[in-house]
């Protein structure tokens, strides 16, 4: 890969382990608190603590969970809860209007369409629709 490139498959977020690991070192590295000789203040009222999970954030902010905000809006990016890989080999004609398609997607919804959503969703819908699958096989030949 050349110098200063970035690459395209890997995580840019920290794993949860990386994130232990991170959180043991500062555990270990980190200084004895000190101890109060004086005892705790009985009438003093404990703060608020402010940690909380960005779920839990938006849970309260919008009352949904994350699981049940659309899929667009839970992800931060594209391949976000996408784990398999199809390769698909086409013929020029089909890259053709796989590219139309996808515009004409954009046209219907009005927004821009990553590529990616386009072709799952027409994916999706063509085995919504079997029958004219297997049209498109026939004229193949597939029924010789």
């Amino acid at each position: 890969m050349k110098s200063g490139a970035s690459d395209p498959f890997a995580d840019d977020e920290p794993t949860q382990s990386d994130a232990e690991s991170a959180e043991s070192i500062d555990e270990d590295e980190a200084e004895p608190a000190e101890t109060d000789t004086e005892p705790p203040d009985s009438t003093a009222t404990p703060e608020p603590t402010t940690e909380s999970t960005t779920d839990e954030q938006d849970s309260s902010v919008t009352g949904l969970s994350r699981d049940e905000l659309p899929f667009i809006l839970r992800r931060e990016k594209v391949k976000d809860e996408r784990p398999e890989v199809h390769q698909l080999f086409v013929q020029a004609d089909t890259h053709e209007r796989a590219v139309e398609a996808e515009r004409d997607l954009e046209a219907m919804l009005d927004v821009d369409l990553s590529r990616t959503d386009a072709r799952e969703a027409i994916y999706l819908a063509g085995m919504a629709n079997l029958e004219e699958a297997a049209d498109v096989l026939r004229r193949w030949g597939y029924d010789m």
